[in-house]
């Protein structure tokens, strides 16, 4: 899974590190007695109750200084999948999309009246409030803003520690789950990429599995998630999620995205134009989860 691409490397001293190595671990409990599904949603469940993260309970805020969370969750069995935008109920919006996926047969709701799905999917139905954190840096940039008379200047707040996860079951489906806060400073009503199946994530037991993070508005544009998994049918998870990284930097420049990819064989793959991406997964081969920021896995 990974913690958000952006700007900043931390250490491994930094609680994101054990924030990403718990939700891997949260996500393989659940892959144990469920589908790569469950996994994928615990492991993102896990990040959005950390409050480390730009997501659930660390999102960022909105121009007008509130919680909007949008997420989405998306099997290759059949190409189920959903996403909510604009929840404003719940810091658990991945669990949200989880019940819309299947109870529903839409693949897309949102803003005020998700509070009515949030008590259909048995959520506790909360008021969301900033972080301590976020409504620090909310204030920081809100000031910097006026002094400076300029409200364009957020907008250079382009990414954000976006969470999401990609996973392979025992039955080999793939499958994806992602949540955000979406961009810092965001005009209310603003959905992204994480809510937007094909863009923000895909997955297809034909292919694969794939997860974005970064700027909502190039990734739906290019359609980042959907055309790695079909760089896939050609190539290993890592040569995907490398071509679709490589895609969007000649479209839409670089500093815009991170992906991360899982083929029908188990290989990941994780690619990303920014500074750094905080990134971990099981391996195989040492037998443990491992995680990392920088360039090289």
């Amino acid at each position: 899974m990974h913690g958000g691409a952006g700007s900043g490397r931390y250490r491994e001293e930094d609680p994101r590190f054990a924030g990403l190595v718990g939700a891997v671990e949260a996500g393989l409990a659940a892959m144990k007695k469920g589908s790569g599904t469950d996994g994928a949603v615990a492991a993102v469940g896990s990040m959005e109750d950390s409050g480390l993260f730009n997501c659930g309970r660390g999102a960022c805020l909105t121009a007008e200084g509130r919680v909007e969370l949008d997420a989405a969750v998306m099997s290759g069995d059949g190409l189920a999948g959903a996403g909510v935008g604009n929840v404003t109920s719940t810091h658990r919006p991945v669990a949200l999309a989880r019940w819309v996926m299947d109870n529903t047969e839409h693949v897309l709701l949102v803003g005020e009246r998700t509070r009515d799905y949030v008590k259909l999917a048995r959520l506790e139905v909360e008021e969301l409030t900033p972080s301590e954190a976020s409504a620090a840096r909310f204030e920081a940039i809100s000031k910097e803003a006026r002094h400076r008379g300029a409200l364009r200047l957020v907008r250079r707040f382009k990414t954000g520690d976006t969470v999401g996860a990609v996973a392979v079951g025992s039955d080999g489906v793939p499958a994806a789950a992602v949540s955000t806060g979406g961009r810092w400073m965001k005009l209310p009503g603003r959905v992204g990429d994480s809510a937007i199946l094909g863009a923000g994530l895909f997955a297809d037991s034909k292919l694969g599995a794939a997860c974005a993070t970064g700027t909502g508005e190039d990734i739906i544009r290019v359609g980042l998630c959907m055309r790695a998994c079909e760089y896939m049918e050609a190539g290993t998870a890592q040569r995907a999620a490398a071509r679709s990284i490589d895609r969007i930097s000649r479209v839409r420049g670089r500093g815009n995205a991170g992906i991360i990819t899982v083929d029908l064989k188990g290989r990941v793959g994780a690619a990303f134009n920014t500074e750094a991406m905080g990134r971990a997964w099981f391996d195989e081969v040492k037998g443990r989860v491992v995680a990392t920021v920088g360039p090289d896995r």
